[in-house]
């Protein structure tokens, strides 16, 4: 029982570790997104919530190591309950408020649309567009063709040799490189939020076999302080009921 405690206890401080890491990482990104939202949209709003529920994160992490290394059951509860909140509060962001990945695909596909569609009035938000994200075109270079256009100089990418220095039109049209950008950065979300569930997940499954572990123990000591060993006679408890008697019996032999 002991060898299990110490390996439940152990894989608890480790797992509080990684969740209290993930829980500074996950203010770290809605501190940097927070900076780059509008305020009054709900993708700043997303990474306010974010925020608070990294904070969240490494307070709830302090409380569970106080609970470990006390060895506290009422505290491991506590714990385990604040948990399972968590777990409810992720499930609420993910499923029930709107996803600011697609809010903010929409935008850079918006985006995208004004600069091209303004290639006549205001040509410098495309070639802006095109030097940023270092592509060329809607489609492709061939999009300039098609409009009797040249393609202007943001759509050269400049590689050095050794011995001459040539220019390259960039490969991809600036619509799949919004593409591209946007799925890694949803799968990245993805892969972060659902690293952050399977850890709370580890970590409920080892403070509530903790739990269980402790109230055995607990059990056990009490069980062992009843128990009498062999060869050593009970003494009863002696109580004001008792002790009340036998003094009026001592009276009465006077």
């Amino acid at each position: 029982m002991n060898r299990c405690y110490n390996t439940i206890k152990l894989s608890g401080l480790l797992g509080n570790l990684l969740y209290m890491l993930l829980g500074i990482g996950v203010m770290c990104g809605a501190g940097l997104g927070l900076q780059a939202a509008e305020p009054n949209t709900p993708e700043h709003t997303y990474f306010v919530k974010s925020l608070v529920l990294g904070g969240t994160i490494c307070m709830i992490v302090m409380f569970g190591c106080y609970g470990l290394i006390c060895n506290l059951l009422c505290v491991n509860l506590i714990f385990t309950l604040f948990i399972l909140i968590c777990l409810g509060a992720e499930y609420l962001q993910l499923h029930h408020y709107n996803n600011p990945s697609h809010i903010a695909t929409d935008s850079a596909w918006h985006q995208l649309e004004l600069a091209w569609h303004g290639l006549d009035s205001r040509p410098e938000l495309m070639h802006q567009y095109e030097a940023t994200q270092h592509c060329c075109g809607y489609n492709n270079s061939d999009d300039y063709r098609q409009l009797h256009l040249l393609v202007p100089a943001s759509c050269y990418q400049a590689t050095s040799n050794d011995t001459y220095q040539q220019k390259h039109v960039y490969p991809r049209g600036c619509l799949e490189t919004l593409s591209n950008s946007q799925r890694y950065i949803q799968h990245r979300d993805k892969l972060f939020m659902w690293s952050i569930v399977g850890l709370e997940i580890f970590i409920l499954l080892q403070t509530t076999a903790l739990s269980v572990v402790l109230f055995k123990l607990r059990q056990r000591q009490r069980l062992a302080r009843r128990q009498v060993p062999p060869g050593v006679r009970r003494e009863p408890r002696s109580n004001h009921v008792t002790g009340s008697r036998a003094q009026l019996l001592n009276d009465a032999d006077v």
